[in-house]
């Protein structure tokens, strides 16, 4: 088992156990999805642990391999994206989930040197993809923003 494993099911843990939390407070109805997604990253997570703890049984113990994990860690473009999705916050209560989701997707994808190219191609993919799972699929109310209220 490794230093990192122990790292990654805790977080994962903590994010479901707040994303549950946060579910439980919607409307019956719409509970259903996320619940499931929900249970699914549970169910995952915990095969994940009990395999590294196998592992960690057989002889292997707990390995410390974060040196060699955050050996080439990237401060600045960790704290570019951080701030990013910030920024995506408040874009998203000001202009609406739509021009939010694109203007944060066209952002990371220049400033992670994504080719023009395919950097149009993945933003109108997933500009139809989140108009037909949200809006036509799910029937979700997106928020519109001030802006456009």
């Amino acid at each position: 088992m490794k230093r990192s494993d122990i790292g990654v099911t805790v977080i994962i843990y903590a994010f479901t156990l707040f994303f549950l939390v946060m579910t439980l407070e919607l409307p019956p109805d719409a509970q259903t999805y996320p619940l499931c997604l929900i249970g699914g990253l549970l169910a995952l997570n915990t095969l994940y642990l009990g395999r590294c703890l196998l592992r960690a049984r057989g002889g292997a113990g707990v390995v410390n391999d974060l040196p060699e994990i955050f050996a080439g860690f990237q401060w600045k473009q960790f704290g570019v994206v951080c701030l990013s999705c910030v920024l995506y916050m408040i874009i998203m209560a000001l202009a609406g989930f739509y021009a939010a989701s694109l203007l944060y997707l066209a952002g990371m994808l220049w400033y992670l040197g994504v080719p023009r190219g395919q950097a149009l191609a993945t933003i109108g993919a997933m500009a139809a993809m989140i108009y037909c799972v949200f809006s036509l699929f799910l029937k979700v109310p997106l928020p519109v923003g001030l802006l456009f209220k």
